[in-house]
């Protein structure tokens, strides 16, 4: 896969389910989206998977984070039926498929699906059935915490700053921190933001050139 620079170019998109037990929301599924820059994941809870409800879903995603460019699913109905690639054809994306019985093609979502799932199975062990309003504060956790990938969190390149969230409050907590920000003026403000974020997704993206060159030297001897 190509190294992407630019947040929601494209991304990963797939669906987790059926769930069990149902819960008091009559949430079954789980739809996934995973952005290829900056591993900035979002995660939404369906009762069904019909393609009006997902893409009803993706239309709430992307009114927050932008129309992506590219689009890579699965060949699920739901991602490949006529009401969906006029969707499609309407917000100008392109719809990637992957090769069927084959989901290591869309690796990047299947890795988060699986981080999801057992964060979901540890935090709902007493209330099963409120799976669905775990949700958000996992998510807010996750995307808070660096990836390995790429040595930033997804929080960070996305919006070029650190977020205060859970890790963080409890660092500074353990460490009675207190900081002092100081008044900027909104020019000033955005002009560092956009220099902040060329600089994270310059060196996340370096940072990922160099790890696919590891695994290519890597494979490359095995061979040998």
């Amino acid at each position: 896969m190509p190294l992407i620079e630019t947040p929601f170019q494209r991304v990963a998109i797939d669906i987790v389910g059926p769930i069990q037990p149902k819960t008091d929301r009559n949430n079954r599924y789980i739809l996934t989206i995973v952005d290829y820059a900056t591993r900035y994941p979002e995660a939404v809870a369906l009762p069904s998977i019909e393609t009006t409800r997902v893409a009803e879903a993706l239309i709430t995603v992307f009114s927050r984070v932008g129309v992506p460019r590219e689009v890579l699913t699965d060949q699920g109905t739901q991602f490949t039926s006529d009401l969906m690639r006029e969707v499609g054809r309407l917000l100008s994306v392109r719809q990637l498929t992957t090769t069927p019985y084959h989901p290591a093609c869309n690796g990047l979502v299947e890795r988060f699906n699986g981080t999801l799932k057992l964060m979901l199975r540890r935090m709902c062990t007493e209330r099963p059935r409120d799976w669905d309003r775990y949700i958000d504060p996992l998510l807010f956790a996750y995307r808070e915490t660096p990836q390995e990938s790429t040595g930033f969190a997804p929080f960070e390149l996305l919006y070029g700053r650190k977020i205060r969230g859970p890790m963080t409050i409890l660092r500074e907590l353990w460490a009675d921190e207190v900081d002092d920000p100081t008044v900027r003026g909104t020019y000033e403000y955005v002009v560092e933001l956009k220099e902040r974020l060329q600089q994270t997704c310059k060196m996340a993206s370096q940072e990922l050139a160099k790890r696919r060159l590891g695994i290519n030297v890597t494979m490359t001897e095995d061979k040998t």
